[in-house]
């Protein structure tokens, strides 16, 4: 009962702080599946190396009458290796998003963590991630909104990219039926100005936070609450969810993310638990006049083949996805 009503009081917590959903890295609502992208602490954590893939489709068909074609696009690759060696690991991401009005950002990303095992199968685990991050910017199609914006004047018509270093650091709490995380992006807060040194694009420090549990229902069913509050330039905003899963294997869900989207999604536990899909479907709450309503994102995460010399562990109560 203790630790449920602990459970209940972070959720709480992450409920109240809302706002507007501005932040510079792109969003996911399968973010509860997806702790390496947002946290390098993840990086090697638990027995299994696998690699994940992950796509996000705004505002599907959504297209303007002033900006370029397509949709707003999100690719996220990871791999995550336990080195069982010293309680480290190590993980990659390889992030590309683009939009339609010409901004687009790629991010390739090395991350190591170091796991400090704790009495009861709980683990402290710290993390620094190291990589570049590039930014482009295509003013042939990009529309100058603010004509006092001295970036979209002054690129406008013009096609430029920029990469500079990019710097991430997190911690992370974790049990058999328990998941907590910070993490900070930007460390370094470069700043882009495309060969122009009047110019200034600041990479502002990001942070979020997160918590995910595992409650057993009975011997079939179990629960699973998680959230994540966002911090950037100001602005919190936060997103809630809550699954049930049935025998491990098959779950469904929703969500829901403070003045943007409510979320329904569902998953299911392939190949003995080593292939893990998940789909996920926004419908817009806000602002629903002048986009598209309907958003889609997919996840796949396949568990590679151990190169541990133990046979591998599976979890009785903890179920997949974690």
């Amino acid at each position: 009962m203790q630790g449920f009503k602990f459970v209940l009081g972070l959720l709480l917590l992450c409920c109240i702080s809302s706002g507007v959903f501005a932040q510079q890295n792109p969003g996911l609502s399968l973010y509860h599946l997806n702790s390496l992208y947002f946290n390098p602490a993840a990086a090697g954590a638990g027995r299994d190396a696998y690699v994940q893939m992950q796509y996000r489709n705004q505002w599907t068909s959504y297209e303007t009458s002033l900006d370029g074609n397509g949709n707003l696009g999100t690719s996220i690759v990871g791999l995550s290796l336990p080195l069982n060696f010293q309680h480290l690991g190590m993980g990659l991401i390889v992030m590309n998003d683009k939009t339609p009005s010409g901004v687009g950002q790629q991010v390739v990303r090395l991350q190591v963590a170091y796991h400090l095992p704790l009495a009861n199968g709980a683990a402290f685990s710290m993390g620094l991630g190291f990589g570049m991050q590039t930014k482009s910017f295509d003013g042939r199609v990009f529309r100058v909104r603010d004509s006092n914006d001295p970036l979209a004047v002054e690129l406008s018509g013009k096609q430029v990219s920029q990469a500079l270093p990019d710097f991430n650091a997190g911690v992370m709490y974790t049990t058999d039926l328990l998941e907590l995380g910070i993490g900070i992006s930007h460390l370094n807060q470069s700043a882009y100005d495309f060969g122009n040194p009047s110019l200034k694009l600041a990479n502002e420090l990001a942070a979020n936070a997160h918590v995910r549990a595992n409650l057993s229902i009975n011997d079939r069913f179990e629960w699973s609450p998680f959230a994540q509050v966002n911090y950037y330039n100001g602005i919190v905003s936060s997103q809630v969810g809550v699954k049930v899963i049935y025998h491990q294997q098959f779950w469904v869900g929703a969500g829901y993310r403070w003045d943007d989207a409510a979320t329904a999604m569902a998953g299911v536990s392939l190949m003995n638990n080593r292939l893990d899909l998940a789909y996920a479907l926004d419908l817009s709450m806000i602002n629903s006049a002048v986009k598209s309503n309907i958003s889609h994102e997919v996840m796949l995460r396949f568990v590679l083949p151990s190169f541990q010399t133990a046979s591998r562990f599976v979890p009785i109560k903890t179920p997949r996805f974690n």
